[in-house]
Order: C-alpha cells, then structure tokens, then sequence
C-alpha cells in the first residue's frame, strides 16, 4: 500500500488549512502516531479491502481510516473537516502505476481516550472508500 500512502501523505501534508492546524513539524502519521507525539496530529491507515476481481482490469478497491487527534473535541471536529475538504470526492491525480477512479467519506467516527496521563485525548475522523484501477 505504499502508493496509497504516500498519496495520502502528499495531500494531508500538502493542505495548508490542515497543516496550520496541527503541532509543529507537520505531525501527520501512518499507522500510529510515536510515542510522546504532541497533539494536535493526525494518523491514517488502511483499514481493508483489496483486489475486486470482477473485471478485466486490476482494481483495489480499500478502505482508509483518516483521523485527527488533539486535547479538545473542538480541535479534532476542526482538523477533521479540513481533511474531509482535502479527501472527499477530490481523487489523487497522480499516484504511480494507479488511475484513482474514486475517492469519498462514507463513516464518521468520533471516540475520546483517558490515557495514564490523566488528560483526554479525543478523536475525530472517517473511513474513506477509495478505488485505483492499474494503469
């Protein structure tokens, strides 16, 4: 999936109303944000999906979990619409050896964590439907 990854960063990194939201260093994760991360950040991964094998042509068709962390609801509801701005309906245009034929919100998600530390952690994201044909 690293096509898929790296298209993913590339936007969400790309999106200055996104980036101007986050900690320094343009916190933006796949799989799990490290250890110690400063909030507010955001972590994508692929939740499932794969090969359609119902036409001739090679198409995967997966399912991308896009999140935003940070210490107030508010923050994350913020980051969050800002990412779907940056992903729903709005295919990659170019990603290597792939032709993204579809790209759209169709969860959303909303939890809030008490770690150790005492302080919430809230979450607010979606699950993405995307299909790449191979070109």
């Amino acid at each position: 999936m690293k096509f898929l990854n790296t298209a993913l960063y590339s936007r969400l990194s790309g999106a200055t109303a996104i980036t101007s939201l986050l900690a320094t260093g343009t916190p933006i994760y796949a799989l799990q944000a490290p250890e110690g991360a400063t909030l507010p950040y955001i972590v994508y991964s692929v939740q499932g999906g794969g090969d359609r094998n119902d036409t001739a042509n090679r198409l995967k068709d997966l399912v991308v979990f896009v999140r935003a962390y940070a210490t107030t609801n508010a923050r994350a509801g913020s980051i969050d619409t800002q990412i779907d701005t940056a992903l729903h309906l709005v295919p990659f245009s170019s990603v290597t050896g792939w032709t993204n034929i579809w790209l759209a919100r169709e969860r959303d998600l909303e939890t809030v964590e008490n770690p150790p530390t005492g302080s919430q952690v809230f979450m607010n994201g979606g699950l993405y439907r995307t299909l790449f044909d191979a070109t």
